[in-house]
């Protein structure tokens, strides 16, 4: 089962000089080794400020994926300040975040949400999809309501539980595993009529229930992060201030290789 760590650096590190830096270390301690499945069963995606970028791009090693923070939700147009999916895409993105908590605190409604997810999936670019703000079960209700099923198969969806955002406090395996266990459900039980009626010749006979791999973000270190594996039903996760720690993340993207 393919795995994946999404390095969200957020506003780090503070300058060039640490950046260059971060980079080289990441670069050294995940030099995978001709037999290992870093890019194969794990994906590690580094999501760094914008004025990073194009350093990033040019210096990260073959098996690091790029991916951004935030996207505007038009392609082009008079909007001071935004980036757009292409610009991203252009720079070496191939993923984008999209709906995490701290922007939805900063005003990022669902609607722009949505406009986000379109406009990062029209660039063929995979949306990070994040849920947890206020009421968990109704985001991934409206996501699943809002996209089809090839859209939702293209996105990954990440359960970011606003508590946990920014804490040292991260929640039990068992209550990450009710609410994977649970978006699995919604989404099985939404597309499963489609999926009949278009095997029996009404609608689409292309209909398919999707399953896009489900993230844990919230407090996620590589002491605990197994625990999520073994009985979160996770298949990653979304890692802050320990992403800042590249011997962490290579801890952890060797104990997935081995569980692969």
């Amino acid at each position: 089962m393919k795995h994946y760590i999404v390095c969200n650096w957020k506003m780090s590190p503070s300058s060039f000089a640490k950046t260059k830096v971060l980079v080289a270390q990441y670069n050294k301690v995940l030099k995978p080794s001709k037999k290992a499945k870093i890019g194969n069963e794990v994906d590690i995606v580094i999501c760094p400020p914008f004025l990073y970028f194009q350093y990033i791009d040019e210096k990260r090693n073959k098996h690091l994926k790029l991916g951004a923070q935030n996207v505007f939700w038009q392609g082009k147009g008079p909007y001071t300040g935004q980036i757009s999916a292409a610009m991203v895409k252009e720079f070496g993105a191939g993923f984008v975040i999209v709906g995490h908590t701290e922007l939805r605190r900063l005003g990022d409604t669902e609607e722009m949400v949505f406009l986000k997810i379109r406009e990062v999936l029209k660039q063929g670019l995979t949306p990070i999809v994040c849920v947890g703000y206020s009421d968990w079960l109704k985001e991934v209700r409206n996501l699943i309501t809002n996209f089809s099923a090839e859209e939702i198969n293209k996105m990954m969806i990440a359960y970011e539980p606003r508590e946990a955002i920014g804490s040292e406090t991260a929640l039990p395996a068992q209550k990450v595993a009710h609410v994977t266990y649970t978006i699995k459900k919604l989404i099985y039980k939404r597309f499963k009529r489609k999926r009949f009626l278009g095997i029996v010749g009404i609608g689409s006979q292309k209909e398919l229930i999707p399953k896009p791999p489900l993230l844990y973000g919230g407090g996620v270190t590589a002491e605990n992060f197994m625990s999520y594996i073994n009985e979160g039903g996770v298949q990653g996760f979304m890692v802050g201030r320990e992403s800042l720690k590249p011997d962490s993340i290579a801890k952890m993207s060797q104990k997935l290789e081995q569980s692969s």
